[in-house]
């Protein structure tokens, strides 16, 4: 079984868009859609349940939270991230399901996502996503370094194994996740499994778009230089002598 976590808050307008592309897939096998009310106060809860959802309530804020909710729920032996502002293409879950089955080493699969209505800006930011974040990412961390929450899947027992989501972490649902699911197999990326999220997020204007892209990289690079000096400092264990 395939478990798809739903995380929302809020999300009347978007949510039916969202939970018929994923009751429109083409995959066969079973499947779960569990939507995590984040403390709506809009019809989100109804519209999920009227569409056969599983709702559940998470009324501590934040995405991470809700995202670890909605898993520790899950029946399935793949969990799937999900965005309730998101359209997902008809293929979308075979070819999660289909990573996973012929690759029994992989821990986690991650998609890209292109805009419903993308800015002009937008082909920039899918050149530096596919050839710098995740194509030097795969050469030199043997991972992808840019994953989307809204199209991120994993195993369930790694998941457990990795202690679920850390909502101290940078990005929790994103490097966050993909880095501790790392330990306990391949994080494998595909191009071709496409999310169709709404540019909503990134409707700013450019300056304050630019500044977020430099702040960005500046706390991924921090967080490097600390997990590089830890490293460095963490004492070597030396052979007991007898």
């Amino acid at each position: 079984m395939i478990s798809i976590v739903v995380p929302a808050l809020n999300e009347e307008k978007y949510l039916p868009e969202c939970l018929n592309s994923l009751k429109n897939q083409d995959w066969k096998g079973d499947r779960e859609i569990i939507v995590v009310d984040n403390g709506s106060t809009d019809n989100t809860a109804r519209i999920a349940s009227s569409f056969g959802a599983k709702v559940i309530s998470c009324p501590k804020r934040g995405v991470a939270y809700a995202r670890q909710a909605g898993a520790e729920q899950a029946k399935g032996e793949i969990i799937v991230q999900v965005d309730a502002d998101t359209t997902y293409t008809a293929d979308w879950l075979s070819r999660i399901a289909a990573h996973f089955a012929n690759s029994p080493g992989t821990a986690a699969v991650a998609g890209r996502y292109t805009y419903s209505d993308p800015a002009s800006w937008a082909p920039v930011e899918r050149f530096f996503r596919k050839y710098v974040l995740n194509g030097a990412g795969a050469f030199f961390f043997r991972r992808p370094l840019s994953i989307s929450g809204a199209n991120f899947a994993f195993r369930r027992d790694a998941f457990v194994r990795a202690n679920g989501y850390d909502p101290a972490s940078l990005y929790p649902d994103q490097w966050g996740i993909a880095r501790r699911l790392s330990r306990f197999g391949r994080i494998r990326y595909d191009d071709a499994s496409v999310a169709i999220t709404s540019a909503r997020r990134v409707a700013k204007p450019v300056y304050i778009l630019a500044y977020e892209v430099v702040r960005n990289c500046w706390r991924v690079g921090v967080h490097f230089i600390r997990h590089c000096v830890g490293l460095i400092r963490k004492p070597s264990r030396r052979p007991e002598t007898p």
